[in-house]
């Protein structure tokens, strides 16, 4: 009921900012002149589309979280500890606040390069509690635990980030966790068994808003894709209580902005995808993050899944997304995908 009521509340708000041009009350067009942004901003959309990139953006913004402002989050609290017969390993990436754990299939040092798989999961506060199980297999329609990654022929790494688990920081709601996350990728790549050219980078619901966020923070993923993302917070100022609560400051447009992937889409480099479920009519907020990437040449595109929900895509999208890495081995990336594979992923769904 709470997911109805989401995306309900969504589509109405999309609807209200469409009418009065996508320029909605809270004003970002004086934000963006206030703080003399030179980069031009496109208003031929149903949105802003910030000339800017979100790494630019970082660096001449500091968020503002406001203590005791309601939100449902709860951190996980110390991941637990694999046992000695699971393919994970429990280690710390270095962050600018500190250490932060994250679960990795490490490999021997033999001298052999492999691809790496960044997956952030879904939810809210982590990467699990006490009670370790990425080992365990997920059903198959709901494979929310990167079952696909968990090969001999990848590297998987699943990153926390600021205010989770027991890390050190505040939850920031997709700001300061995409610098972490980051600095998970950076760490992933000094590794002596990763192949630094191979990053790929998988997030999952709000691991997916994360993932398309993180396309335009950063410049280090070869491909990156998102799975029942939400690409723009313009309604968070609205219901926020729809969400669980924020934790940042409402009354401030910018910190809006900054969350938003729509805004920022001419930031990406790397190929992007996204795909949901074709049940959950959220596609139409990324129409115009579409059409500005198609006017821009970025390469980013959004996929509908016939017949799938937010859950029930992924055991076969996931599947086809490690095949296509597995046969991403030129000097640049070959992957896309066809009306024949999102035909295969329709018909690979388990209700």
């Amino acid at each position: 009921m709470k997911k109805i009521l989401l995306i309900s509340l969504i589509l109405a708000t999309f609807v209200l900012s469409c009418g009065n041009g996508g320029k909605s009350s809270n004003g970002n067009t004086e934000v963006q002149k206030s703080e003399k942004n030179n980069k031009e901003i496109d208003n031929s959309f149903d949105f802003e589309i910030y000339g800017e990139t979100l790494e630019e953006a970082h660096k001449n913004f500091k968020t503002k979280i406001v203590d005791g402002q309601k939100t449902e989050f709860v951190p996980d609290g110390k991941p637990g500890i694999p046992p000695k017969n699971s393919k994970f390993s429990l280690v710390n990436y270095p962050s600018k606040l500190g250490e932060m754990p994250m679960y990795i299939t490490a490999k021997e040092n033999n001298g052999k390069k492999y691809p790496a798989i960044i997956y952030l999961n879904g939810g809210f506060g982590g990467i699990g509690d006490s009670k370790f199980d990425w080992d365990e297999e997920s059903p198959k329609n709901n494979y929310q635990g990167a079952d696909a990654f968990k090969r001999d022929d990848f590297v998987l790494a699943i990153p926390s980030a600021r205010g989770e688990n027991a890390n050190a920081g505040k939850y920031e709601m997709f700001y300061g966790e995409i610098e972490d996350l980051e600095e998970a990728r950076k760490y992933v790549a000094s590794l002596p068994y990763v192949d630094p050219n191979r990053i790929y980078l998988v997030g999952h619901s709000t691991g997916g808003t994360k993932a398309l966020l993180l396309s335009e923070y950063s410049k280090g993923f070869r491909a990156v894709f998102a799975i029942g993302a939400l690409p723009d917070f313009f309604w968070a100022t609205e219901k926020p209580d729809e969400y669980g609560g924020v934790p940042f400051d409402l009354t401030n447009p910018r910190e809006i902005a900054v969350r938003s992937s729509l805004r920022y889409v001419r930031s990406i480099t790397a190929p992007t995808f996204h795909f949901e479920g074709q049940e959950e009519r959220r596609d139409i907020l990324f129409e115009p993050m579409q059409k500005a990437a198609d006017k821009y040449k970025i390469p980013f595109k959004k996929y509908r899944i016939a017949g799938g929900d937010h859950f029930n895509i992924l055991y076969p999208l996931t599947t086809m997304i490690a095949q296509k890495i597995l046969a991403d081995t030129g000097a640049k990336t070959n992957i896309q995908f066809s009306n024949g594979d999102l035909d295969v992923i329709s018909k690979g769904i388990v209700k």
